[in-house]
């Protein structure tokens, strides 16, 4: 079995289950077949976890039971020149996607970035919070986080991380107490022994924009991420 597909496959449901919510199609079905948003897009492998482990990574993790399949380059070593971690969440990280699936989020992540640290997310280490994909149900499960977050420690020994910066849903992931997490808004503190920071991710801007909000609110919600990226280029990374 090709279970190095497994990645593509994963894209491929993803990609029928958006286009099922979304009802971006006409369809003719007869009164015996069910409706097309009660059709099952999960996948759990069939083949063991060891031999799934051994094709795609050897080095990957296996403290998860419930995990699905391992995000692309997520064990892998990074060669950062910028002692900074960058924490983001895909629902789905293809094998060809960018820092995030989406281009459109992809390309304005790298932007703002660019235009307001001064470097490339490229050039600081940059990980998923959660390390592989999992079935939405599972996403609330604390011991998810508490593994990946043994891996999260490592980078920062590694890598000696002066910085983190959570970004969109990690930080929702990181912090699902939407009160604790508006209070850490706008302000330095302290996670994981390490100065850190929360900021909104690409994806609100897109969603916002997709959903046709006005001009304000979308230039609101990119304020606020300038002024989160600025308190982090001023308060933790300080002057070059």
């Amino acid at each position: 079995m090709r279970v190095d597909l497994y990645p593509e496959f994963l894209e491929i449901l993803a990609a029928a289950k958006n286009l099922v919510a979304g009802k971006r199609f006409f369809l003719w079905k007869q009164e015996s077949e069910r409706e097309p948003e009660r059709a099952d897009f999960s996948f759990k492998p069939v083949v063991s976890e060891k031999l799934v482990e051994r094709t795609l990574d050897k080095n990957a993790c296996v403290l998860c039971a419930q995990r699905i399949s391992y995000k692309r380059g997520q064990f892998a070593e990074q060669r950062p020149t910028r002692p900074y971690l960058m924490l983001v969440h895909n629902d789905f990280l293809g094998p060809r996607g960018g820092i995030y699936q989406n281009s459109e989020e992809d390309q304005l992540f790298q932007r703002m970035v660019e235009r307001v640290l001064g470097f490339s997310p490229a050039e600081a280490v940059v990980r998923e919070v959660l390390r592989c994909h999992f079935a939405a149900e599972a996403l609330n499960n604390e011991d998810l986080l508490t593994n990946c977050f043994s891996h999260l420690r490592a980078d920062i020994d590694r890598y000696q991380v002066k910085g983190i910066l959570l970004f969109g849903k990690a930080a929702s992931l990181v912090f699902p107490d939407k009160a604790k997490l508006a209070e850490l808004q706008g302000q330095v503190f302290d996670w994981q022994g390490v100065a850190s920071v929360v900021c909104s991710g690409p994806g609100r801007l897109v969603y916002l924009r997709e959903k046709g909000y006005a001009k304000e609110v979308i230039d609101g919600e990119r304020q606020k991420i300038f002024a989160a990226l600025t308190l982090f280029k001023d308060k933790i990374i300080g002057e070059p």
